[in-house]
């Protein structure tokens, strides 16, 4: 990936109710929800190993500019961080490729932590799946109503939304798995998750906790960071392209 977008620009065109979910999602004031403060704090996040470190040599701060030596990762090269914790990264080449494998790899990683009952559930049970749509401008009867987890997914991919559904629906797992609640807007608005839809909130922390546990501590954090910024990108990108020309 040669091309490297910087996240200040990434998120400079989302809207409030996009910056102020990210604002959760990165524990910062809701009125601190600006690109920039955003991008600064994903940082921080990113490099906290690197940070703790630091800290425990305080000559080492003295003769360096911290920010220096912890630059702002690209979104290129949060997907391919992501990656190889996953340890998928030598599948992926292109940003669509990451964009899609990587959700895919917390889809899965996920159903294999669940007990049958609960990967039965999220097959077969039901749900409206209409407010995914809508939040993307879609609202074709072939792709919206009453669904089931697996059935959205494929739907998505003949459909040609993937990366969409992938993220959205990794993202409720992600989410789940470590406590986090997103504003209500984001559920019913914006980017509504599969494993919200499908509720009640909660039923999926024990299925997946312990993988996002083995991961890190820093992606307990990062992840549903990672995977917000996928599924809200491609959001945009729906969105444009279904805008009258």
């Amino acid at each position: 990936m040669k091309n490297q977008t910087t996240l200040k620009h990434l998120l400079a065109d989302w809207d409030s109710r996009d910056h102020t979910i990210m604002a959760v999602l990165c524990d910062i004031d809701d009125d601190l929800a600006k690109a920039e403060v955003i991008a600064e704090q994903i940082r921080w996040m990113y490099h906290s190993r690197t940070r703790h470190s630091i800290k425990r040599s305080v000559k080492r701060v003295t003769r360096q500019d911290a920010s220096n030596e912890m630059p702002c990762p690209s979104y290129e090269a949060l997907l391919a961080a992501a990656a190889k914790k996953l340890g998928i990264h030598k599948h992926c080449t292109l940003v669509d490729e990451y964009e899609r494998y990587i959700p895919q790899a917390v889809i899965v990683a996920a159903l294999t932590k669940m007990n049958p009952m609960q990967r039965d559930r999220f097959f077969s049970e039901e749900f409206n799946a209409a407010p995914m749509w809508e939040a993307a401008g879609i609202k074709s009867r072939e792709i919206t109503g009453i669904r089931t987890a697996a059935s959205v997914l494929a739907i998505a991919n003949a459909s040609g939304y993937a990366v969409y559904a992938g993220a959205t629906t990794a993202l409720g797992f992600a989410t789940h798995a470590v406590g986090i609640t997103l504003p209500y807007a984001a559920y019913t608005g914006l980017s509504a998750t599969i494993a919200q839809l499908i509720g009640p909130p909660g039923w999926l922390a024990l299925a997946t906790y312990g993988f996002f546990k083995v991961t890190g501590t820093d992606w307990n954090k990062l992840m549903p960071v990672l995977l917000t910024i996928i599924a809200t990108k491609s959001r945009y990108e729906i969105l444009a392209h279904h805008q009258p020309q």
